[in-house]
């Protein structure tokens, strides 16, 4: 096979590694943690701070805002959660999700071996009623193993010739807002979409300046699956799903515009380019999820109106 081949299927296979350990990493913590995941949140979403501050943390543990948007949609539709705390968990999974970015912007390396044996032999040899946890930690370090795999397959690009004009490509914010939208679509994860952004940030790949367009790409195209979800449901759980790609579309407006200046501000900052995407993704996930908490109680009287349901 030649060389240009054997570099795209390494990527090809780094990234599907990452992928399918990050799915399988959140579907076991999803299990190991279900039924008390979903009775919590029940319970800590009756302010839509709390809801929130819940979205973002469960978020953070799976490692997965399509999986806690989809479920806080699965909730509502069997009445569950109420559409409000349905949607003030959707506004915090953003929150949770740069998490990601962190993890690899601080080159958190040399764990996913690690974490691989220690979970393997968990998993195979440890305690019977505690051998599902080790499946979790298993899939925890091959997330990392994972990106240390991209970070090293991708490391040839940033001297390849072909790679400028994708780069230039790319150097318009619309285009690169597209390309994470429809990237992160494609994969079905905003993580795995601002993990590769950072990456190729840290190889020389993309410039800060482009990637930070594609991690606000991500924020829509990871609405993909809460509305594909949502096709089998009724239509309350259809209208909160929409009701979720609005937000992240405002957030990307707010991205856009106002927050231009702040965002101009830390990419000038004396710090990692890496940090400075991470530090990004973070501010702006913040700020559209203080903004919408803050309009939601005066918005919310028109929202419950068109969702057609009493909250």
């Amino acid at each position: 096979m030649s060389p240009p081949f054997t570099l795209i299927f390494s990527i090809l296979a780094a990234v599907m590694l990452f992928l399918h350990g990050l799915a399988a990493f959140s579907e076991e913590m999803a299990r190991l943690g279900g039924e008390r995941l979903r009775e919590a949140l029940q319970r800590l979403t009756r302010t839509d701070w709390r809801g929130a501050i819940v979205g973002a943390g469960a978020t953070a543990i799976v490692q997965s805002s399509s999986a806690v948007t989809s479920m806080a949609v699965g909730l509502a539709h069997n009445r569950t959660l109420t559409d409000r705390g349905a949607f003030a968990i959707m506004i915090g999974a953003n929150v949770g999700t740069t998490l990601t970015a962190w993890l690899v912007a601080m080159k958190v390396e040399g764990l996913g071996p690690i974490f691989v044996t220690l979970g393997g032999l968990w998993s195979l040899a440890g305690p019977h009623l505690w051998r599902p946890y080790g499946k979790a930690v298993f899939y925890f370090g091959l997330i990392f193993l994972a990106l240390d795999l991209i970070s090293q397959a991708l490391a040839p690009l940033a001297q390849n010739s072909a790679v400028a004009g994708w780069h230039e490509l790319l150097d318009s914010p619309v285009l690169a807002l597209l390309f994470g939208a429809l990237l992160t679509a494609l994969v079905q994860s905003s993580s795995v979409v601002s993990g590769l952004a950072v990456l190729s940030v840290s190889q020389g790949i993309v410039a800060p300046q482009v990637a930070v367009w594609l991690v606000a790409g991500a924020n829509i195209g990871t609405t993909s699956t809460a509305l594909m979800a949502s096709t089998a449901l009724d239509m309350l759980a259809k209208k909160l799903a929409l009701l979720n790609a609005g937000f992240n579309i405002l957030g990307v407006l707010l991205f856009a515009t106002l927050l231009q200046p702040v965002i101009s501000m830390i990419l000038a900052m004396d710090i990692a380019a890496t940090q400075q995407v991470a530090l990004v993704h973070t501010v702006f996930n913040f700020a559209a999820a203080i903004t919408a908490l803050l309009m939601l109680p005066h918005i919310w009287p028109r929202l419950k109106n068109w969702l057609g349901k009493t909250s």
